[in-house]
């Protein structure tokens, strides 16, 4: 009998240890695939956003991997400095398989960044899907502005979250007191500053389009950043890009037409800006707290220099 570790219980972990009772070449495999965390499923359950349902079932698919006979879950078992020796793992098995991500936030390296008021986004993504490590003290919202720095579907989600009616994510899994939270918001207006344009951001289009389709809120793009993106402004150049990059670019086209339209009328909506070629260069102080962030221009290639 083969016996085989696979540290981490996300899609990649899961997906491996079918492969490995699936294959032929070895008979006779067992597999204990290991997290730190109680549950299963990684990022799946703790890192789409709730309102991303249709993602979310794939725990469904996972769950009927890990009820095959071949293969069981421990849970609350850590691999690493803090827990199980990965020496002493190897020597409990054949082979032992990591299959973990990065669990750590990317820090920006700017004046100001420890003031209160600046969070990571694995803080809050944290928070709105009760993972564990959620910070304790939760997030309020006394604040009618928020900024949310990067270019990405991560991004995406959390300006979503914000933007969003509260009662539209009561269908959802998220914790009632995070529904809470987000009902006594104050906040208005989110910016979404990414230091790249809408050609180089890492987007998908349809997290894009859910954005833009969100019935309480009023999408803006600043025309001044469009106008720097050579594929926004020259047909000639984004024909040469891919398809996915060319539907972004069509989006982010519908935005700048449309202006603020979007909100449902009668509704007082959250105002949702969207800026790109934009680098934060430091966050201000205000009463204690993160009061307004420092800007600079950047270049087409993201670097500066404009």
């Amino acid at each position: 009998m083969l016996r085989v570790a696979v540290v981490g219980s996300g899609p990649s972990g899961v997906y491996t240890a079918q492969g490995l009772v699936r294959q032929s070449r070895v008979p006779d495999v067992r597999v204990h695939v290991l997290d730190r965390l109680p549950c299963p499923y990684g990022l799946v359950r703790y890192g789409v956003a709730p309102d991303h349902e249709k993602i979310k079932s794939l725990q469904e698919h996972l769950r009927t991997v890990l009820e095959d006979e071949r293969i069981e879950f421990l849970g609350h078992v850590e691999v690493g400095a803090h827990g199980l020796c990965p020496r002493r793992l190897l020597g409990l098995y054949h082979a032992v398989v990591y299959c973990v991500g990065a669990a750590r936030d990317r820090r920006l390296g700017i004046p100001g960044e420890d003031l209160p008021g600046s969070r990571s986004a694995t803080d809050f993504v944290s928070w709105y899907s009760a993972h564990p490590d959620a910070p304790g003290d939760g997030f309020g919202f006394p604040v009618r502005s928020a900024v949310v720095i990067g270019a990405g579907n991560v991004a995406v989600d959390v300006t979503r979250v914000l933007a969003r009616e509260p009662g539209a994510l009561r269908a959802t899994d998220m914790p009632e007191g995070v529904l809470a939270a987000l009902a006594r918001s104050g906040v208005r207006e989110v910016h979404m500053v990414g230091r790249r344009g809408p050609s180089q951001a890492r987007f998908t289009t349809k997290e894009l389009r859910e954005l833009g389709a969100l019935p309480a809120a009023a999408v803006r793009v600043h025309p001044a950043d469009l106008a720097l993106d050579p594929a926004y402004t020259d047909a000639s150049v984004a024909a040469a890009l891919p398809a996915a990059v060319r539907r972004n670019l069509d989006v982010v086209r519908d935005w700048a037409a449309r202006g603020a339209r979007g909100a449902d009328e009668g509704r007082d909506p959250c105002r949702v800006r969207v800026r790109f070629f934009l680098r934060p260069v430091e966050l201000l102080e205000r009463d204690g707290a993160v009061g307004a962030v420092r800007f600079e221009r950047t270049g087409p290639d993201g670097a500066g220099g404009v």
